[in-house]
């Protein structure tokens, strides 16, 4: 069995290179890339995402994990090598449902969906951004249809990133929460008065709100020596490996609260990737689980430890330090109030502990709707609104 492995994790060598290469210029894309570079970036993207497709689907890479898949039924139960083909067989079935030329074009277009995205972005125009977007919905059908599905496009679109969830069962669990948190938050509403969070407000320079930043996930443990943060639009973290992990943030200098979360959320996402098993790297196993244990991770550094009491004693007096004259009257209570301030936003990452599971909900509600043909993607800013 060991020949059958190494022969099976071979390939995936290769194909997971040719990603991790392709991550590089997504990364390179969205933090330093010239805008003229975007259409050439867009076919580099489309080139190495074929490549891997084409590793992934062949006939050789087929019959190396029929071989093996035939002497792993030997092993015993609890072999760790059940859940390697399991994950490898899950990746080579989706994308031998994929055509070649749809992967490349799907990368191309989203390529050309975040530079308009970008525009619309700074004009506040979504006109500028809804052609693209049309595309990207209907190519998001195209790739349900071709992966098959039980009940309803949005399954198969949902699995990718959730393995074995439905679109049922996620309509269930939001639902549940949309009936508790929404009564919740009109009740907070008429009491917010209480809480002052002026203190997050001001003139909070750059270059203090981004060391007091990375002060605060070197605590948590990320290890710079593994990682790195740089400027983005939109926060995000991507992954060249665990020793090389990608995070972003973006700084607003009148306000103090959407950097440093945005932070620490993304520290979150980058200490997951720092810490998924070496010995399985640039294979399935060496990967991130879900999309929602990924979530899971960057909510909880950010959320659980970063808005709680005993981070804000250990953390307030650096605060302080950074921003004397913003902070330096601020108690442990005001701090600790002050970040857990509960209101209706309409920006998700800016979003407070209760009411951003609702966001998730809206998003849920409008995509579903997207997939089922019930709206247009030109309907989305009054779904949206309403």
């Amino acid at each position: 069995m060991a020949d059958r492995l190494a022969e099976l994790t071979r390939r995936l060598l290769e194909i997971d290179d040719i990603e991790r290469a392709a991550a590089v210029l997504g990364w390179d894309q969205m933090t330093y890339m010239p805008q003229g570079g975007n259409q050439g970036r867009g076919e580099q993207l489309a080139t190495l995402a074929s490549l891997a497709h084409e590793r992934l689907v062949s006939p050789e890479f087929g019959d190396a994990l029929k071989a093996f898949a035939e002497e792993a039924q030997d092993a015993p139960e609890d072999d760790v090598r059940h859940a390697f083909l399991r994950t490898v067989q899950r990746a080579y079935d989706q994308a031998t449902k994929l055509p070649q030329e749809l992967v490349a074009r799907q990368m191309r277009l989203t390529t050309e969906a975040y530079e308009s995205w970008v525009a619309a972005r700074a004009a506040k125009d979504f006109s500028v951004f809804a052609p693209a977007f049309a595309k990207m919905v209907d190519l998001s059908r195209e790739i349900a249809e071709a992966l098959g599905y039980r009940e309803e496009p949005y399954d198969a679109l949902l699995d990718l990133s959730e393995p074995g969830m439905t679109t049922k069962a996620a309509a269930d669990l939001l639902g549940e929460l949309k009936a508790s948190l929404v009564p919740l938050v009109q009740a907070i509403a008429e009491h917010k008065d209480r809480v002052d969070r002026g203190i997050l407000y001001g003139h909070f320079a750059d270059e203090t709100q981004w060391r007091l930043g990375l002060e605060a996930i070197t605590a948590f443990g990320f290890d710079f020596s593994r990682g790195r943060q740089d400027r983005s639009i939109h926060p995000f973290t991507t992954s060249f490996g665990v020793g090389d992990v990608r995070i972003t943030t973006r700084i607003i200098e009148d306000t103090f609260a959407s950097a440093f979360f945005s932070t620490l959320h993304e520290g979150g996402h980058g200490l997951y990737e720092q810490g998924l098993p070496a010995e399985w790297a640039r294979t399935p196993l060496g990967q991130a689980i879900s999309s929602g244990v990924h979530e899971s991770q960057s909510r909880l550094w950010e959320n659980l430890v970063g808005r709680s009491r005993p981070f804000w004693r250990y953390f307030l007096p650096k605060a302080q330090a950074a921003f004397p004259s913003q902070f330096g009257h601020v108690s442990v209570e005001d701090m600790y109030r002050a970040v857990n301030y509960v209101e209706p936003s309409l920006i998700r990452v800016d979003a407070d502990e209760v009411t951003y599971n609702l966001h998730i909900a809206v998003r849920f509600e409008v995509e579903r709707a997207l997939m089922r043909g019930e709206i247009a993607a030109r309907d989305v800013p009054e779904a949206w609104r309403a």
